[in-house]
């Protein structure tokens, strides 16, 4: 059985004493390391302490997470070779490590949430979202505010919605907020807080003054940003006045969605915002309807704001609508399993692609995408569907168990099944790992030759380019080419800004001055130019023949015409059946 209760001194500076030599033990191997390396070990030495940390406050004695998970950090960062692979299984291990502890912790807890639990989940969480924040951190305010004011503040809201709504209802509205920003920002912080204020204005113990403060908590996000601070303060309202704020949000969307129609960028398309909440909260609806009034007077007030919030500055302006829906959720019934191992692995997800070394610019959509789910920028009515169907289909199932442990190892398989249908296979590499070839004017091809002639359906080009600034968007870099013995050749065209990109874009100097706008990342790297680190890329290229052929010879070449300081680096082939 896990042991709650709380600790002594002693136990806390034992543990808190375990990721900090760990950390110590990192730092000092990277010490030796060349430059590049070293600053790379000095980051996940970094994360690793501050992730071990929350661990240490949240795994239930004896701990053995804790343990184990800082001797196996300072064994990956020790043993594997410097770059992305390395960097991806720390940050795995980090991310396994702390999901363990909390849910131990939480097993032990629920249905309360306690302070001494919210705080270090909250922590870990913004670490394992936002740990590009540990990188060179600056001391100063906004580092401050981002790494520890934000949770410590989202953790209080998630305590005060738990005396009201339950432990597990608040830690589903939580990680729903989460996976919008992602992390804790000043938009997704605001929105919960708004709803933790107006859950307050509905305690009818709460004294004169606590109302007065509820009340000017509930309008501060409107200071922050009008447009998305008026939808937080009438979510937060519904908890206290359902009727009222129902009432004041159909006016409110109405003028959202004109001022939308006037051409302001920020605004979506009308349905985008009932799209995501589909997607996020899928077990709304096979409960079917939530059985008390003020329950669906939640649920149409979040629909109704979910359409209309402009996404200022991102998707997390949605935060409070669709946390607001999440507490609408039913306490039990078959679809309550399901959408808390949805919402986990939402997390889980998005916390490791927004992390070292993918450091997704839209994790949440990246994340989804591996279901299959979002093929482009946003999800579609075709995603949102499909996950409702899934879940319509996993409630009737669940409904004929009624089996709790039943339910949620349904849940889980058909969800994860769901994620590892749609992950992309694997190719057979023809680079060694973290290896590259560059090709330039004096060494303009590489060619790979098989031994026997082999199936081919698909090629796949992870590259860079380097002083590929000045570039346009568009311009060819380089041929990829498959032929055979008998003649047959298939010709693929790698181009700038579309397969292919500037190694350097998040160097600041390159960034500011470059032409060449560089596509999404497939995976960083840490670098060094001078005595400044950055985050460099690589991109990926895929293509796909309409049958699959057989070939003897994979050729690379550089485009002829490029200039001469130009110069292209193959870190990776692979050819797939």
């Amino acid at each position: 059985m896990n042991d709650s209760r709380p600790l002594s001194l002693t136990d806390s500076l034992l543990r808190a004493a375990v990721p900090l030599a760990a950390m110590a033990a990192m730092a000092a191997f990277a010490a030796r390391e060349p430059a590049a390396a070293a600053t790379e070990g000095l980051y996940l030495a970094v994360l690793s302490g501050a992730a071990l940390l929350a661990v240490a406050s949240l795994a239930p004695t004896p701990a053995a997470e804790l343990g184990a998970g800082a001797v196996l950090a300072a064994g990956c960062v020790w043993t594997l070779p410097a770059g992305p692979g390395r960097g991806a299984a720390v940050t795995l291990l980090l991310t396994a490590l702390f999901a363990i502890a909390a849910a131990r912790r939480l097993a032990a807890c629920l249905p309360d949430l306690p302070l001494d639990v919210a705080l270090p989940l909250a922590l870990g969480v913004q670490v394992l979202l936002r740990g590009e924040l540990l990188f060179q951190p600056q001391a100063n305010l906004r580092t401050l505010v981002a790494l520890l004011a934000l949770p410590a503040a989202g953790a209080v809201a998630a305590g005060m919605l738990a005396r009201r709504h339950g432990g597990g209802p608040a830690l589903l509205a939580t990680g729903t907020v989460l996976v919008l920003a992602p992390g804790w920002n000043v938009a997704a912080t605001l929105g919960l807080i708004a709803l933790a204020a107006g859950d307050q204005l509905a305690r009818p113990e709460l004294g004169r003054i606590g109302r007065s403060v509820a009340l000017l908590i509930l309008i501060a996000p409107i200071a922050w940003e009008p447009g998305p601070g008026l939808a937080a303060a009438a979510a937060g309202l519904a908890l206290w006045r359902p009727r009222l704020a129902l009432g004041l949000a159909v006016p409110l969307a109405a003028a959202l969605l004109w001022a939308g129609s006037r051409g302001h960028s920020p605004y979506p398309a009308p349905l985008d915002g009932i799209v995501l909440l589909i997607l996020l909260l899928p077990g709304l609806l096979p409960g079917t309807i939530p059985a008390a009034e003020d329950q669906l007077l939640w649920v149409l007030t979040a629909l109704v704001l979910a359409a209309a919030v402009p996404r200022i500055p991102d998707a997390s302006a949605l935060a409070a609508p669709l946390a607001l829906a999440a507490l609408a959720i039913r306490r039990s019934g078959p679809a309550v399993v399901p959408q808390r191992v949805w919402t986990g692995a939402l997390v889980g997800g998005t916390a490791l692609l927004a992390a070292y070394p993918w450091l997704r610019a839209d994790p949440l959509i990246s994340a989804v995408a591996l279901a299959g789910l979002a093929p482009g920028e946003v999800p579609g009515w075709h995603g949102a569907a499909a996950v409702l169907a899934a879940f319509l289909i996993l409630a009737t199932v669940l409904r004929a168990v009624r089996e709790a442990h039943r339910a949620g190892g349904a849940a889980a398989a058909a969800i994860f099944l769901a994620i590892f249908l749609h992950l992309p296979g694997r190719g057979a590499p023809l680079l060694p790992p973290e290896s590259g070839v560059i090709l330039d004017p004096v060494h303009p091809a590489w060619a790979a030759a098989f031994a026997a002639p082999r199936r081919i359906g698909a090629v796949v080009v992870e590259s860079s380019l380097s002083g590929g600034a000045a570039l346009a968007d568009g311009t060819p870099v380089a041929r990829v080419l498959l032929r055979d013995d008998a003649g047959r050749s298939v010709l693929w065209i790698l181009r700038a800004g579309e397969g292919t990109g500037e190694w350097a874009a998040r160097r600041p100097d390159v960034e500011r001055t470059a032409r060449l706008r560089s596509p999404p990342a497939w995976i960083s790297w840490i670098a060094r130019s001078d005595e400044n680190a950055f985050f460099a890329q690589r991109y990926r290229a895929a293509w796909s023949l309409e049958e699959p052929a057989r070939f003897t010879h994979l050729r690379v070449e550089i485009a002829r015409d490029l200039p001469a300081d130009v110069g292209l680096t193959l870190h990776q082939v692979e050819v797939r059946r």
